[in-house]
């Protein structure tokens, strides 16, 4: 007897709809990609129960007629694709024509649907990929879409869905894309009744990003424009401040189609490694052009991802496009991106936009807030003067008599107190030359402000943290998954010194900071810690207040900062303080050592 069996087809259905309706995020996106493709200039899309129980998407698009109506529910069913060689120029959105069909088929789905110019429109019900009925119903001029009960004929696959915060978190993310990616649209996302993005679909990018990062980060981001290699490049970079913790604000768009490209990333990443900390990522929302014939988005059903035919062109025309942008924008104050928007823009006292995490704008405080505080390493001696150096990174050049004994020069522990350290002056604002008795060193200010930052917030860990109450509360708008993250993690933020409290749709009141080495720490270090628990699931109690802590060091004095003689001379001597650091919290070193006899050797003052 065959062990091998033909599947009905009811199976073979619900087995290819997983692969297209991964979750409700996935949902949306394909019904949302569906109304692009039909004209719709305005889209609403509402979410309740993390879009498990209802996603409603309502569009003025073309609408369909019932003859297509009809179809519209069966698999392999579409009107972008007629023959093979039509996979090689698509130039819609959605065109397998698995969508609706596979959506219908875990789902339970009312469908409303009217033409243009129709006296009339259509009504379609299907429960689980069954037409229960299809007629004649009055409506609005293009289609909505209301999707109820995901998943409730495919038990084991509900079950393996996040929390609704979670699933809502990854559809307002979702939105974002979408939001970025056309700004000629309107878009509007509603979460169980509230809304929380909405773009003015004025064809204009700052309307978009406006509406999805804020004023703040719209003002600091450096335009790119470029052409090279067969492609048109357009959009924004954001640097420097403006540069996040990981790659989840990077947005690239392709022909209109939003993609996932780590070729893209690292083509990004590569042109801005002069202006990007280490472990940090820059921002940006770039949009590429190029003839279809030159990539394939038949990858993977839910065509995310995509294949180029030349990579390393795309590759090559990305990184010049966005460095030509880079090196036309000083390092200290990139040009506003938008100066119309930001000379209409009136300043607000009272509330303050700031989206996650981007820095808090001057207007909104009183002059003693709006500079990011000195700091004191220990209180009351205080690190001053910080100027940030705006000369572009220096290129190291490293002689070869130096490169034949560079294993000489290496990582040292820090130097015991028994001599004190001499500080002798500074390189590329960066490292602190230092002697102590017969050795010279080499100290990362960064990095050595950065773990002494780390050691002094450890060591209250398991208690609550010192903090300093603002004198006037900041009012921060977050963007959705980051305000589920500050909900899910308020107390654990609390006892880390940030006292803050729920104040309305994605905006939060903050009200104390952080007290670290004697002084207050930034209002950003708060948006970081946010950064570093979104995402993140179920951490333990421990996992959490580290990450609060490492995000919260980020705060060091930066490299390039230019710091006094007597900050740099606090460092050092706080370093011989705590001797027993070896290095800084992701483990890099932070002294180099020079001892007098490998320097007269390397000068062949005495023989080896």
């Amino acid at each position: 007897m065959s062990v091998i069996k033909v599947l009905p087809p009811d199976v073979v259905e619900l087995i290819a709809a997983g692969e297209v309706v991964e979750r409700p995020a996935s949902c949306i996106k394909e019904l949302v990609e569906n109304s692009l493709d039909a004209g719709a200039t305005a889209i609403s899309v509402a979410i309740e129960g993390g879009g498990l129980d209802v996603i409603r998407v309502t569009d003025n698009g073309g609408g369909m007629a019932g003859e297509d109506l009809r179809l519209a529910f069966l698999p392999h069913a579409t009107s972008k694709l007629h023959r093979a060689q039509d996979l090689h120029l698509v130039a819609t959105l959605g065109f397998r024509g698995e969508a609706l069909a596979s959506i219908a088929r875990v789902s339970k789905i009312t469908l409303h649907t009217r033409q243009k110019g129709a006296q009339s429109g259509m009504k379609a019900v299907n429960e689980g990929g069954q037409m229960l009925s299809i007629q004649e119903a009055a409506g609005a001029e293009g289609t909505s879409i209301v999707v109820r009960d995901l998943f409730y004929n495919a038990p084991v696959r509900r079950d393996f869905m996040k929390k609704p915060q979670r699933e809502a978190a990854l559809c307002a993310e979702l939105m974002q894309q979408l939001i970025l990616s056309r700004p000629d649209v309107a878009f509007r996302f509603t979460i169980d009744g509230r809304q929380h993005y909405s773009s003015p679909g004025d064809k204009t990018l700052e309307g978009a990003i406006l509406a999805v990062y804020g004023l703040d980060t719209v003002k600091a981001m450096i335009r790119v424009d470029g052409a090279g290699q067969g492609l048109l490049i357009s959009g924004v970079v954001g640097v420097g401040e403006q540069s996040r913790g990981n790659r989840s604000h990077q947005h690239f768009f392709l022909n209109g189609r939003a993609v996932r490209s780590q070729l893209l990333s690292r083509a990004v990443e590569e042109a801005c490694r002069h202006r990007v900390m280490i472990g940090r990522y820059p921002l940006c929302v770039l949009s590429l052009q190029l003839p279809y014939e030159a990539v394939d988005v038949n990858v993977h059903p839910n065509k995310w991802e995509v294949r180029f035919q030349r990579e390393q062109a795309v590759v090559e025309a990305v990184q010049q496009a966005v460095g030509d942008a880079l090196q036309t924008a000083p390092l200290d104050s990139p040009p506003p991106l938008f100066e119309r928007e930001a000379e209409t823009v009136q300043p607000q006292v009272s509330r303050v936009e700031v989206q996650q995490p981007a820095a808090t704008p001057h207007e909104a405080t009183p002059p003693a807030l709006t500079q990011e505080p000195s700091i004191q390493i220990p209180a009351p001696r205080a690190l001053v003067a910080r100027d940030v150096v705006s000369d572009m990174p220096p290129t190291p050049v490293r002689p070869p008599v130096i490169e034949e004994e560079v294993e000489q020069i290496h990582a040292h522990p820090v130097p015991a107190p028994s001599q004190k350290l001499v500080v002798l002056g500074v390189a590329f604002s960066t490292y602190i030359i230092a002697q102590q008795g017969e050795r010279i060193l080499l100290i990362d200010q960064h990095a050595l402000h950065e773990r002494l930052l780390f050691d002094s917030m450890m060591a209250y860990k398991d208690s609550t943290q010192p903090s300093q109450t603002l004198l006037l509360p900041q009012v921060v708008e977050l963007d959705y998954p980051t305000h589920q993250a500050f909900l899910a993690y308020q107390e654990d933020l609390e006892q880390a010194g940030y006292e803050a409290e729920d104040f309305g749709s994605r905006a939060v009141r903050l009200m104390s900071v952080p007290i670290e080495l004697g002084e207050p720490l930034a209002v950003r270090s708060f948006l970081d810690a946010l950064d570093e628990l979104r995402d993140k699931g179920n951490l333990s109690g421990k996992s959490r207040r580290e990450r609060i802590i490492m995000a919260s060091c980020k705060h060091a004095v930066k490299g390039g900062e230019r710091l006094s003689d007597n900050a740099l001379q606090e460092l050092a001597d706080e370093m011989t303080r705590n001797n027993t650091i070896p290095s800084c919290p992701h483990g890099r070193p932070i002294v180099l050592e020079l001892t007098r006899r490998e320097l007269e050797k390397r000068f062949r003052r005495i023989q080896g």
